[in-house]
């Protein structure tokens, strides 16, 4: 799966709570992973792109790994998300806390490394002084040599530690544009198969997959390569209604999960096919509308329906629209996707969908057809006679100029009839329209 990136990867491994995500966030230069006193914070992995001294690679930081606990239920998921990212991996960091002593975790995983062929570098974190950077007998015996000293929250030492650990990369690399590509980001709510999608769509275990709701907290993301188009899917956390957002963690997840949707082109919105739609699927679904983003309703696990009759299944699917249209009452445009993650029944029809809703992101209507088309507009409806000008602005999101005299002639009803005639001819399927007036 390696290929599916353009850079060189470094992984960054160790046990819990020394630092890593810190230490990630250190080098990539922004809060992008989930920093917390509490173990066990990070359970996915975390990918970003660095650079240091022209030499661009991508980080993964990856969760610790669990101390022996049978009664732990993220104990094997976790280990099997540190495997991936070790696979994946063209060199590792091998962070250790250099304020404590050596734990028997640490020789655990020493050992597990030295039997990868991968590149290790053994950074001891949280180095605040002169009196930490001791080498002890306990580092040396980990094998990989004298540690390379850090404080992750002070900055101190990763001049140098970068300048050993991006070394052996090429410099002035070409990086591969990503023109083209399409952002998708997966957003729904606690447990409705996000994650399950993302593993079928991808052929592996690239997400953690639980049936405890919530085990997804920072945005995991990969590259899938549909009939030549490049899609980069993201899966968030499940985001629950506010009132039941109580702890800190959860509350950055929600925050990660929101910025997904910002830097995503296509937001697939998963509902659960057996309890329906509620007003926080709406409640997403608004957001991504609000910013812009062209969207798809992905009801998963229809596949319960398998034991029904080819005409009792039509009628669930067709309920289920209905509750779609009465509950998005503002999303008429999107389109209804019925799949099963879990057993791959219709993911080709999703991606395919994907990539038409992305496509129509960039429809530039001519403007003599726009303008005949307002005119036709204009007859049906007198009120959009004081329409003084019209016309299209922009594309990606699809921005149209409504000039007139006075802005509280128009009621947000003129807007949609408007936005309606437009879509009979130019669909825009699954992508909004925003029509901004303009007061002269």
């Amino acid at each position: 799966m390696k290929e599916n990136f353009q850079l060189p990867i470094i992984a960054i491994i160790g046990r819990p709570n020394v630092g890593k995500s810190t230490f990630f966030n250190r080098l990539c230069g922004q809060r992008k992973a989930i920093e917390s006193e509490i173990p066990h914070t990070t359970r996915d992995r975390i990918y970003s792109e660095a650079t240091w001294n022209d030499k661009a690679f991508l980080l993964i930081d990856t969760a610790g790994l669990f101390e022996e606990n049978k009664n732990n239920n993220f104990e094997e998921i976790t280990k099997a998300s540190v495997d991936i990212a070790i696979e994946q991996a063209d060199s590792i960091i091998f962070l250790i806390d250099a304020s404590s002593e050596v734990s028997q975790p640490d020789r655990e995983f020493s050992k597990k490394l030295h039997k990868n062929k991968k590149k290790i570098f053994l950074v001891a974190n949280k180095a605040d002084n002169f009196s930490r950077e001791v080498p002890t007998r306990e580092m040396l015996s980990l094998g990989f040599g004298v540690p390379i000293f850090v404080s992750a929250i002070s900055g101190r030492g990763f001049g140098d530690m970068l300048d050993i650990v991006t070394a052996h990369l090429p410099q002035n690399q070409e990086i591969k544009t990503k023109k083209n590509q399409i952002n998708v980001a997966i957003i729904g709510r606690p447990n409705v198969g996000k994650s399950t999608l993302l593993n079928s769509l991808t052929g592996e275990n690239t997400a953690l997959v639980n049936e405890i709701a919530g085990t997804t907290r920072d945005p995991n993301n990969f590259l899938v390569i549909y009939k030549g188009k490049k899609i980069q899917i993201t899966d968030t956390a499940g985001i629950r209604k506010r009132g039941k957002i109580e702890k800190t963690i959860e509350k950055y997840s929600v925050i990660r999960a929101i910025k997904a949707i910002e830097e995503s082109n296509v937001v697939i919105v998963m509902v659960d096919a057996k309890e329906g739609v509620t007003s926080q699927d709406a409640h997403l679904a608004g957001l991504a509308k609000d910013q812009g983003k062209s969207l798809i309703i992905a009801v998963n696990k229809f596949d319960i329906w398998e034991k029904l009759s080819e005409n009792e299944v039509k009628k669930k699917m067709s309920l289920t629209i209905y509750e779609l249209k009465n509950n998005l009452a503002f999303l008429p445009y999107v389109p209804v996707i019925f799949i099963s993650a879990k057993n791959d029944k219709n993911l080709n029809i999703l991606l395919k969908k994907v990539v038409e809703v992305y496509d129509q992101r960039f429809i530039n209507i001519p403007k003599n057809e726009l303008d005949l088309m307002v005119q036709e507009a204009k007859m049906a409806n007198q009120q959009l006679a004081k329409i003084t000008y019209f016309y299209q602005e922009k594309t990606n999101p699809i921005v149209f100029k409504l000039i007139c005299k006075r802005a509280k002639d128009f009621h947000f009803s003129h807007l949609r009839f408007l936005e309606n005639f437009i879509r009979d001819q130019y669909p825009y399927s699954g992508t909004p329209i925003f029509i901004d007036l303009i007061e002269r």
